[in-house]
């Protein structure tokens, strides 16, 4: 879980063991987690305009950092018809697509036309549809 303190923690959920405290990186607030699906990564946003990955099978180590966003990073999504890909809601307006690497930092592409912050962003998980769907403070 991710916290207003700047840290996250990792749990054994089975146990409710502690595991891991990860801190130092994110300077303000933490607004969401994801973990990929298949690879070793997990993601962290929040109110620092930051994304960054971290790899469990390196310690937690902070592996990437992407710095595009302008304002607080509120949700991530991982692509569930191409994992190499990641996107990102922020209050700057814009929804960014990421490659997900441990050399490229800049997004790839963002997708614009709120009128004010986006808070939520999914992609669609049906084969016919390669839709992204997002939600904002304009309504």
């Amino acid at each position: 879980m991710g916290s207003d303190d700047t840290k996250i923690r990792v749990y054994n959920y089975n146990t409710s063991e502690k595991l891991k405290t990860i801190s130092g990186e994110h300077t303000d607030f933490i607004r969401h987690l994801i973990v990929h699906p298949s690879l070793p990564y997990v993601f962290s946003c929040g109110d620092d305009d930051k994304i960054y990955m971290y790899d469990w099978d390196k310690d937690w180590q902070k592996v990437n950092s992407y710095e595009d966003h302008e304002h607080y990073v509120m949700q991530l999504c991982v692509n569930p018809k191409d994992t190499n890909q990641f996107a990102s809601a922020s209050l700057d307006r814009s929804i960014k697509v990421w490659t997900i690497s441990t050399t490229k930092s800049n997004a790839n592409y963002s997708l614009l036309g709120h009128a004010a912050g986006v808070n939520c962003v999914d992609f669609s998980h049906d084969n016919e549809r390669p839709h992204i769907v997002s939600g904002g403070d304009d309504g």
